[in-house]
């Protein structure tokens, strides 16, 4: 079977991607937060009064940056995201979409199993009475 994807519905995507990316963005935000983090406890720790208000500053940059990165990844991949999916269906009028070839496998069940012969259990279990 073959399938062509003539257009890509944009708000879709967009929704997808402003998810994904917030997500992407979060844990860049969390690695930045560490990073400054430790700075700034290092600056604080080296004792003159510049320093120490550095180490501040450069501390709580670092819990900004968590959420700043988080919002800013996902605005900017949802928009770009939005862009080149109305280039795509544009292309796609032109030039024809994207062609998926796709096959389907024949699921076989197995077969229930057959009795060879009726036995019947009784009390002593599976021996015939004579």
């Amino acid at each position: 079977m073959t399938y062509e994807i003539k257009k890509i519905e944009v708000w879709s995507c967009v929704k997808i991607a402003f998810v994904l990316f917030g997500v992407i963005g979060l844990l860049f935000g969390i690695f930045y937060a560490m990073i400054l983090t430790m700075v700034g406890g290092i600056l604080s720790q080296m004792g003159s009064e510049f320093e120490s208000l550095g180490g501040l500053f450069t501390g709580a940059l670092g819990i900004f940056m968590v959420f700043f990165l988080a919002i800013f990844y996902a605005v900017f991949g949802a928009v770009v995201t939005a862009i080149l999916a109305w280039i795509y269906n544009l292309l796609a009028k032109g030039l024809g979409g994207i062609k998926l070839h796709l096959t389907s496998e024949e699921i076989v069940a197995p077969a229930p199993p057959q009795k060879s012969e009726p036995d019947s259990e009784g009390m002593l279990g599976k021996y015939k009475y004579e």
